[in-house]
């Protein structure tokens, strides 16, 4: 039992002798290593927006007049050189529209939407209804109007159009609502 009594009070006085010891000077600080090796390259990393294309505003000064089948249809071609067969076979093109030459109890002044643009109203006791649309060919984008009382002779020129070129590589937009324009502007930096 002494032989415990005596272990046990050797460890307890080196406990305390070693938490008495004092601190050394901070010495001087050593040479600088050499340069490291280079690191592996990391992975290319996803498309980002600075590949969306996208226009000014377009304002058609006049639109081209053409009936078929009694059909009246106001149209007008926008080139956009951007629109290539790869963009047609994997990208996105999305056309809005603001249109301007309503009344405002028709359409909005400056209310922006994706096309197709449909709107239905009444012009007296006549139920009117206009559908604007975008044709998307290799390097031309069509703007048409129809109504379906054939009504209108010709088309106010405050209309203005605007399109987004998305390249197939870019995946930035997946919870966004492409018919929503402010959520596109502000998701691609896009300025008015």
């Amino acid at each position: 039992m002494k032989k415990i009594h005596y272990l046990f009070a050797f460890v307890i006085a080196a406990v305390i002798f070693a938490s008495c010891g004092k601190d050394g000077a901070v010495g001087p600080a050593g040479q600088t290593g050499p340069t490291g090796a280079a690191g592996t390259a990391g992975a290319t990393g996803a498309t980002g927006t600075a590949n969306v294309i996208y226009s000014d505003w377009i304002t058609p000064a006049a639109y081209t007049k053409t009936t078929v089948f009694g059909t009246t249809d106001f149209t007008y071609n926008i080139a956009a050189s951007k629109i290539t067969q790869t963009i047609l076979d994997n990208g996105t093109v999305i056309v809005y529209g603001r249109l301007n030459g309503y009344i405002t109890t028709i359409w909005p002044t400056n209310q922006v939407s994706a096309l197709p643009i449909i709107i239905n109203y009444m012009s007296g006791t006549t139920p009117e209804i206009d559908t604007w649309s975008a044709l998307t060919t290799l390097g031309n984008i069509q703007i048409s109007l129809e109504n379906n009382n054939n009504a209108y002779t010709s088309i106010s020129n405050l209309h203005s159009f605007r399109y987004i070129i998305i390249p197939g590589g870019v995946h930035t937009l997946g919870s966004i609502n492409p018919k929503n324009y402010n959520q596109i502007k502000q998701a691609l930096h896009l300025q008015d």
